[in-house]
């Protein structure tokens, strides 16, 4: 059963992880995470964001599983009507995309003290051993407060129930994020976190993620890109990518810490779910 309200077992020690990342040290809950047992800490350049690549074109590449389509006559019909993943903000609305002529985009909004504004992508739940390409691309504002004290999540694979999900994306103190691990049966142990790459504000980012879905540490396996550049590689989660028997569904958007107190506006331009990196990467942006 899905959740409508959801808890952050990890929000003051991800805080922590934070201020550490900053200091170019990479930890989880139960201390150091370098190796780590059970897989690679992942191929990570958090200097400077690369630059935005031309995406593949959606012509010659195989047919994503799922695609938002926003420029479409009904913009949200692929994502599932959920209003209770509004709280404290209002719904997301379709706005041009910034930076790209003739795109629309979804523009989600909350302010400060808020909670959460998200969409669920029209897939299945994901199970073990499924396997999946995710990609998205964000545009920041000037204004967005990457730099705010406090979480906030722009994707989630969330686990049926509460508690914090296995794999999230997130941006945290001027970085994209990836961590989780936190809701699960033994958060201080598989607590992860791992950077992406920095969060610039006022243009798109591409963000490519590749999931392999297991509660087996030695099976799970997440990949990312950024604008078309390999920043992890081959992470292995120490408590696997979902929690045992419980299903993963994603969902995008904005949720976080309600003790933020500046609004942050957030832009999907494009996502794709797919079967291949070339798939998921063909998103929608000013190169295209």
């Amino acid at each position: 059963m899905r959740t409508t309200t959801g808890t952050r077992a990890h929000g003051l020690l991800g805080l922590a992880v934070s201020m550490l990342l900053i200091a170019g040290v990479i930890v989880g809950c139960s201390g150091s995470r370098g190796s780590g047992s059970g897989g690679s800490s992942g191929s990570v350049s958090t200097a400077e964001a690369p630059a935005l690549t031309g995406a593949p074109d959606p012509a010659t590449v195989p047919a994503p599983i799922w695609q938002a389509n926003l420029s479409g006559p009904n913009p949200l019909a692929n994502f599932r009507n959920t209003p209770y993943n509004n709280d404290g903000a209002p719904p997301p609305t379709i706005v041009d995309a910034p930076g790209v002529s003739g795109a629309k985009a979804v523009r989600y909004t909350v302010p400060g003290g808020g909670k959460r504004t998200e969409l669920e992508p029209q897939v299945p739940s994901y199970k073990e051993g499924d396997d999946a390409y995710f990609g998205f691309a964000w545009n920041l504002p000037a204004d967005f407060p990457v730099n705010a004290d406090g979480w906030q999540v722009v994707a989630q694979w969330k686990n049926d129930g509460d508690g914090s999900p296995p794999i999230e994306v997130k941006v945290d103190h001027g970085q994209f994020v990836l961590d989780g691990g936190a809701g699960g049966d033994d958060p201080r142990q598989n607590y992860f976190t791992q950077p992406i790459g920095p969060a610039v504000t006022g243009q798109q980012t591409d963000i490519v993620l590749h999931v392999h879905f297991s509660t087996d540490p030695s099976k799970a396996q997440v990949d990312a890109w950024m604008n078309g550049q390999k920043r992890v590689d081959a992470f292995r989660p120490p408590g696997g990518t979902r929690y045992a028997n419980e299903d993963s569904y994603l969902k995008t958007g904005i949720y976080r810490d309600t003790a933020i107190d500046q609004t942050a506006v957030l832009y999907l331009v494009d996502a794709r779910v797919a079967r291949s990196y070339d798939s998921a990467a063909a998103l929608v942006g000013p190169r295209s």
